[in-house]
């Protein structure tokens, strides 16, 4: 059975506290451990922070899997904006536009499927105006 995109999301937690943890072990432990044992613990904490990082993308690429909007829909929102931008002749109209569309590249940066969502609707509605 195929994760969903909250049990990727609570993998990545997970994965992310034990690497604390395991820093935490680290810094309790530093005057008992040797040189070679704290860059081996050291290097365990960034590979499960790391692990919990790709986790996180995958819990947002299921998200948007998940959700109504995704890879095609974006992209025709943007396909709309850029033919509106070519069109419109009132200078405010195209900083709607533009506006609209930096607070989509926005949400796709923060990785949230719900901004996604909200703002590729309103990129597509900037450009009917």
């Amino acid at each position: 059975m195929p994760l969903t995109s909250t049990e990727a999301l609570e993998l990545s937690k997970q994965f992310r506290d034990l690497a604390n943890d395991l820093g935490n072990y680290r810094f309790s432990n530093w005057s008992s451990l040797t040189p070679t044992q704290k860059r081996d613990l050291e290097d365990e904490e960034w590979s499960l922070l790391n692990a919990a990082s790709d986790m996180t993308t995958k819990a947002v690429g299921l998200a948007l899997e998940e959700s109504e909007i995704n890879f095609q829909s974006i992209k025709s929102s943007v396909g709309k904006a850029k033919k509106a931008i070519k069109k419109l002749e009132k200078v405010g109209q195209v900083i709607t536009v533009a506006t609209a569309t930096v607070g989509l590249a926005a949400a796709i940066m923060a990785k949230d499927p719900g901004a996604i969502a909200k703002n590729a609707k309103s990129v597509v509605e900037a450009a009917k105006a």
